[in-house]
């Protein structure tokens, strides 16, 4: 099975490389050289013989290029439109030029708050999906992942799992299981955390925090005082029924996995150090 990979250099492919390497016969494409083991076709989203050129032989193509939230202050709306919109329909018609079947293509929570350029595209794009199963057979599956983008460090990544950010290795599984999957048509999928909350934690978070924490982690309380974690105001729980039901999605990491990740690196002595890695 031959899988084009675009955006190879990004934080989402190329971890999703390592772990499809092993299963599939890879192409990688980047508007830059990447150096790899694998062939490599270097592309611009944004040129469509480019991309009908990358995509040649390929049976399946993981699309990942795109601006995202964090670009909104330093991108103007061309350019996200450039790259997520045209470079989208530009993937299409090199699917349909060169016959590919399937396509994987990387959305976004944002996709529901279209008050944003970033949101307006991944909109677009998904109905670019949607309009080219429906013409030209191709199937899509779409990822609705919710902000995965480099953290700071580790800390960052901690408060973040409370503020809706999901775990980047839990977005690389979502995509792996994508690409394998061979029944779904085309349909979006959210791929969230799934933490442990129960209605009764959701309904004492506001007021005591520490209470549900400490149901979880022992300590949790000394730990969240003593590193200076920030809590969310409230907590809430996700709906992955159709991801897991469909693809197989199973999230391993949230606050409460880090919580513990943290206590064993305290017990070690080197946590405050730990927390300031990326």
């Amino acid at each position: 099975m031959n899988v084009l990979i675009t955006g190879a250099s990004g934080n989402l492919a190329s971890g999703v490389v390592e772990s499809l390497e092993d299963r599939y016969e890879l192409r990688l494409s980047d508007v830059a050289p990447v150096v790899t083991k694998h062939q490599f076709v270097q592309a611009d989203v944004r040129r469509r013989d480019d991309l009908i050129r990358a995509a040649e032989g390929m049976d399946i193509i993981l699309h990942t290029p795109a601006w995202h939230g964090i670009h909104l202050g330093s991108r103007t709306q061309s350019d996200f439109w450039e790259l997520n919109v045209d470079g989208t329909f530009n993937l299409f018609q090199a699917a349909v030029a060169n016959r590919v079947p399937k396509v994987v293509w990387i959305s976004s929570m944002a996709v529901h708050s279209r008050d944003n350029i970033y949101g307006l595209s991944k909109f677009v794009g998904e109905e670019l999906c949607q309009f080219y199963h429906r013409t030209a057979g191709i199937r899509c599956i779409m990822l609705r992942p919710a902000d995965f983008t480099p953290y700071r460090n580790r800390k960052h990544y901690a408060e973040r799992l409370l503020h809706g950010g999901v775990d980047r290795r839990d977005v690389i599984a979502a995509a792996v299981l994508a690409v394998a999957n061979e029944t779904v048509d085309c349909e979006a999928f959210a791929i969230l955390r799934q933490d442990p909350w129960t209605p009764d934690d959701v309904q004492e978070w506001p007021h005591d925090p520490f209470a549900v924490l400490e149901r979880y982690v022992c300590g949790a309380r000394r730990l969240v005082e003593r590193y200076g974690l920030s809590l969310a105001g409230r907590i809430g729980t996700s709906d992955i029924t159709a991801a897991n039901a469909k693809l197989g999605y199973e999230p391993h990491h949230n606050f409460i996995t880090f919580l513990r990740e943290l206590a064993e690196r305290d017990a070690l002595g080197d946590a405050a150090e730990w927390l300031q890695q990326r």
